[in-house]
């Protein structure tokens, strides 16, 4: 006896958007708070090794200003679409900037790197769910421009023509 097949799961890649960009808001308003408010040594890791206090004072207070910003793209992202890019970029840069001092010798391996990873994952996350979003949008549009191309061959074919046509 085998176990019946159950149907893939199917997720909106609107609604996994939506995700993505509040978990982004949440990282940077607990980023955001630990830099402004704690100095020590989880505020040089999530600081990506800016060490002065002033420095991370101000990243801090940057990344406050930017979580009300992604929770509004998040709660109505048809309403906000041309500012779906700042999650994404904001996180390109952060991951760029962080992974080149570290590269550079500028930034201690220990004091970037959870900010460079985290911000990579959620650049290749965000990227993936816009790619699959762009073949699924292409893709409907493939399959019904077929569907019309049938329904118009069809209406010309001679079984739909008058017996007058067919003669």
């Amino acid at each position: 006896m085998t176990a019946p097949q159950l149907p893939d799961a199917v997720i909106s890649t609107r609604l996994l958007t939506r995700v993505l960009i509040f978990l982004v808001a949440l990282w940077s308003f607990l980023a955001g708070i630990v830099l402004v408010a704690f100095h020590g040594a989880s505020a040089g890791a999530l600081g990506a090794g800016v060490t002065d206090d002033a420095g991370q004072r101000l990243v801090g207070a940057h990344l406050l200003l930017l979580t009300p910003a992604y929770l509004l793209i998040a709660w109505r992202p048809e309403r906000h679409k041309s500012f779906l890019w700042l999650p994404f970029a904001g996180q390109l840069a952060l991951a760029a900037t962080v992974g080149y001092g570290i590269l550079a010798g500028e930034t201690e391996f220990g004091d970037g790197i959870l900010a460079f990873a985290v911000g990579t994952i959620f650049v290749v996350l965000l990227g993936f769910v816009w790619v699959s979003e762009q073949r699924t949008l292409a893709q409907s549009k493939l399959e019904a421009r077929q569907a019309a191309l049938r329904q118009a061959g069809s209406a010309s074919s001679p079984e739909g023509a008058s017996p007058r046509e067919q003669a």
